[in-house]
């Protein structure tokens, strides 16, 4: 269970981290955690009544580990029926993480944020893997990704999140203000999630509110991660 006890920050996660992978591949790590994502979005699927053969998931990747989660976990998907597609909210996306993906899904299935095809894909899909910033995201989101995951929100898409929603900042209980410049009747830019995968150990923003309202169903899997040092 999330809980404050079980808290932990950003620094903390990212030296266990480290240590661990002096002896577990990376791969491997994150591997464990797409199988915990993919394994969040089909019972989410399921939850909503909806098979997951033929299941129109798309993906919103950032270009770090994050997106890669969430690519990898796409994969998974597309192995076990779904109709997996996904867009790069941004310059890069995780290689291996596209490579596998369109090795389960077909060539094509990573695209740009392109507009239409990248927005289209968003609004086609029947649930959303959010992959774009994770622990290491900033407060908002820049125009991009929040083309692809505000239209995701306003719809009432089915969300699953990598980590923590994009748009919080791990280590703070609040949600992110408008820009300065924002129009006043703009909604604030960051995810609201159904389900959000965690690792390892709960975050800040995933148990405490505000933030946590936008986090759904907090589920934390074990990684492998070790946090005792």
């Amino acid at each position: 269970m999330a809980t404050s006890e079980n808290i932990v920050t950003v620094d903390e996660i990212r030296a266990a981290e480290a240590r661990t992978m002096r002896d577990v591949p990376e791969d491997v790590l994150m591997d464990r955690a797409a199988a915990a994502v993919a394994d969040a979005a089909a019972g989410l699927a399921a939850e909503r009544g909806l098979p997951l053969e033929g299941l129109r998931v798309c993906v919103v990747a950032g270009p770090g580990n994050n997106g890669g989660d969430a690519l990898l976990a796409g994969a998974l998907l597309a192995r076990r029926g779904a109709r997996v597609v996904a867009v790069a909210a941004s310059e890069r996306a995780h290689a291996r993480g596209v490579r596998m993906l369109e090795e389960a899904a077909g060539a094509g299935a990573v695209s740009g944020v392109a507009f239409p095809l990248g927005r289209e894909r968003v609004l086609d899909a029947q649930l959303v893997i959010d992959g774009f910033s994770g622990i290491g995201g900033r407060p908002g989101l820049p125009d991009a990704a929040w083309s692809l995951l505000g239209r995701a929100v306003a719809a009432g898409l089915p969300i699953v999140a990598v980590d923590v929603p994009s748009g919080l900042a791990a280590d703070s209980a609040a949600l992110p203000a408008p820009a300065p410049d924002a129009d006043p009747d703009a909604p604030p830019r960051y995810v609201v999630a159904d389900v959000t995968v965690t690792f390892t150990a709960p975050k800040r923003c995933l148990v405490e509110r505000p933030a946590a309202d936008a986090a759904g169903r907090v589920v934390v899997a074990d990684v492998g991660i070790d946090l005792a040092g």
